[in-house]
């Protein structure tokens, strides 16, 4: 699988038939090929092709017709079209690459190939001239003028000799006979499909008889043998590209589900693997590329945890990385030909090597496979950092088992099943986030004495601008813009807005004294994680805590909160411009507190503020007092409904504090079985049969019919 060969396919090769073998109706009185040559001869035989996957010769009955026709000249070179068409002689059907089209040129008076014309740079002759003497001729054979033009073999080897063997009846006439032979010479590399390194080998006989006189052709008897030598196979193939199809389930976690009764993302994978060779130029070190992509079953891609590329240098005997070309350790994958004993992979779901154990040997479909399984038990696979969390992070740990079942043969994997599981421990997140940013919509009334009774409307936005810490402990300074406005007409209420600067403890929300923009003390507001109890609160109203006492527990607009209230009258200094004096100051305060995030879900407030009239007029305490300022406020509806759900979910993600759960889950396996399957028999029988080997790869053998012949 991680290293399939392509089937090959020996469908490419070139069908030999040799230029000399056609009849010109020539007279004794003729001395060159006339310009309106137009023949067609026919001839049968037998075709036998490799086939790949029986590793065996298949035969069949073939019919060839050739059609020579002259074209023009050209500076006084007589220009011949020759088309010839291979067939199935049962079927009638033209043979795959069957059909080809040649042009020459020739000197019509001696039959010689004129160099310079034509589709091949020819030398020799192209047939036997008018007037055949008994002696030896050099004929171009056109078998060759593929290999010849690519440079695979030279002129002499393009050419054979025909020898002259005397005088025989032939069709009731005197002819010449003559015989030529190819030994077996080396054409070039193998045909599209094969090994770069594979070679294909050319030998082959004619036997022509021709008429003395005229020189045409009478009899043609050509058989042509190719062989392929292919290299050892044990071994990466230098041209490897495959593609490994597996599909199952994907299931992810995902924060933004957080709250929604199902944490995770969930996926009909398909994960289709691309890995090829990219640079074979070193024996010893292959550059190979790797891609995988995780699709679901709709086409989309999955998330980028599931994608990955990469290039590595790799031993192609061995399957080992290199070192010097690779981050990896230990085998790609198995060698061609292995042991039943165990073996290092290296194993990208941890980052490191794991070791495939043998646990022996077993059948799939009727093949014999050796079966493999690596098992990783809580491996630590590094940290993921949490948003706004800079002081804790998520620890990670892999848990997975793969079972490969392998070919032994060829080390190709026949079937593969993945169950893995990447498991997130979390920290204690009982702690205000770095990156806060929450805003407040609110309503009320807002009476301030000599200004008269305004409806109001009031905004808070709080930010985290910046992060300290102090022995340890995490300060997070928070600026708080609130803005109020008269909600008839718009305008900004100055009494009621401000930006303050404070400087919180992340982990229990009390002001830090030194970095805020003046001294405060008590809680700025509730922390992560509240308990039943009182806590002081800082009051901006009166620049001073306040006790916020719980109350109790009880449903709030279909949340589960813990109710907190603050409720006093007492004399404080206060000193806001205008007044800076003693005030006595009252307050009824609810809080609505979801109990794990300490998310505030609704608040309602009634506050007033009294002067001592003398004292504030005169500067005299007396005993009457006024009241000076009266303020209702509430959070909007809106605003209710969004704490809700950003409570529920904050109280839903507070619930992994301390836990560990699934991050991810894999569970794959080969997405065809019984065609993976039927590619481990093929590169078996290939392997084993045809590494190092020279087969017989075409045999064709043809000769004239009785009616051409005639």
């Amino acid at each position: 699988m991680s290293k399939k060969r392509h089937a090959m396919i020996i469908v490419g090769l070139v069908f030999f038939i040799v230029a000399p073998s056609f009849a010109f109706v020539l007279t004794p009185s003729m001395k060159r090929i006339p310009d309106d040559l137009n023949k067609v001869v026919y001839y049968e035989g037998t075709l036998g092709m490799f086939n790949d996957r029986t590793l065996t010769m298949d035969y069949i009955d073939i019919s060839i017709k050739r059609e020579v026709t002259a074209i023009g000249t050209e500076d006084g070179v007589l220009l011949i079209r020759e088309n010839i068409t291979i067939s199935d002689k049962r079927t009638g059907e033209v043979i795959p690459d069957g059909q080809m089209t040649n042009i020459y040129g020739i000197d019509p008076y001696t039959s010689r190939n004129v160099p310079g014309y034509g589709d091949t740079e020819r030398i020799g002759q192209y047939i036997f001239p008018v007037g055949v003497d008994k002696k030896d001729y050099v004929i171009w054979n056109s078998d060759m003028d593929q290999p010849y033009t690519q440079g695979y073999v030279g002129a002499e080897d393009a050419t054979g000799v025909g020898h002259y063997l005397g005088e025989e009846k032939r069709g009731g006439i005197t002819v010449y006979k003559f015989y030529g032979e190819q030994e077996e010479i080396c054409i070039g590399p193998g045909p599209e499909g094969t090994p770069p390194e594979a070679r294909l080998f050319y030998k082959g006989h004619q036997t022509a008889w021709a008429d003395p006189k005229t020189g045409s052709i009478i009899d043609y008897d050509k058989r042509v043998i190719q062989y392929l030598q292919f290299p050892d196979l044990h071994r990466l193939p230098s041209d490897l590209y495959t593609t490994v199809q597996l599909s199952g389930t994907v299931k992810m976690f995902n924060m933004d589900k957080v709250g929604s009764g199902d944490y995770y993302d969930h996926y009909d994978a398909r994960i289709t693997q691309h890995i090829w060779v990219d640079d074979a130029s070193d024996q010893d070190v292959y550059m190979v590329g790797s891609e995988t992509i995780a699709r679901d079953s709709r086409g989309n891609l999955l998330p980028d945890e599931l994608q990955s590329s990469s290039m590595d240098g790799v031993n192609p005997v061995t399957m080992a990385y290199d070192p010097l070309f690779s981050d990896k350790q230990g085998l790609m994958t198995f060698p061609v030909g292995i042991e039943p004993r165990d073996y290092d992979l290296w194993n990208g779901d941890i980052g490191t090597v794991s070791t495939a154990r043998y646990l022996g040997q077993e059948t799939v479909g009727g093949l014999p496979v050796y079966r493999y399984v690596v098992t990783v038990d809580d491996y630590p696979s590094g940290i993921q950092h949490i948003p706004g969390m800079s002081d804790r992070h998520v620890e990670l740990y892999f848990n997975g088992t793969t079972t490969y079942w392998v070919e032994p043969t060829t080390g190709g994997i026949v079937n593969v099943e993945k169950q893995g599981v990447m498991r997130s421990s979390f920290p204690d997140l009982h702690t205000i986030p770095e990156d806060t940013h929450v805003t407040v919509d609110m309503q009320g009334s807002l009476w301030i004495l000599g200004s008269g009774e305004r409806t109001i409307s009031m905004t808070r936005e709080v930010t985290a601008t910046n992060t300290y810490y102090e022995d340890g402990d995490k300060v997070i300074v928070l600026k708080d813009n609130t803005t109020m406005h008269d909600a008839e007409t718009g305008d900004l209420v100055p009494e009621g807005s401000s930006i303050t600067y404070h400087g919180v403890y992340a982990d229990t929300a009390e002001e830090a004294p030194n970095y805020g923009d003046m001294l405060r003390q008590g809680i700025y507001t509730f922390p992560v994680g509240v308990e039943k109890t009182t806590y002081h609160m800082w009051n901006p109203e009166i620049s001073t805590t306040s006790p916020v006492e719980f109350v109790r527990e009880e449903d709030h607009q279909g949340i589960h909160t813990y109710l907190y209230q603050t409720e006093e009258t007492r004399r404080v200094y206060d000193p806001t411009p205008g007044i800076e004096q003693d005030v006595q100051y009252t307050t009824l305060t609810k809080y609505w507190v979801e109990p794990h995030s300490g998310s505030v879900i609704d608040m309602e407030k009634y506050s007033e503020k009294k002067v001592n009239l003398l004292n504030f007029i005169f500067g005299i305490p007396g005993p009457l007092w006024v009241k000076a300022y009266r303020m209702t406020l509430s959070f909007t509806d809106s605003q209710v409904q969004q704490a809700v759900e950003e409570g529920r979910k904050a109280a839903a993600l507070l619930e992994l504090s301390d836990q560990t759960i699934p991050a991810l889950t894999v569970n794959v396996s080969v997405a065809n079985l019984a065609d993976s399957l039927a590619a481990a028999k093929m590169q078996k029988m290939q392997v084993s049969q045809l590494s190092g080997s020279k087969i017989k790869a075409a045999d064709i053998h043809y000769w004239m019919t009785e009616e051409s012949v005639q």
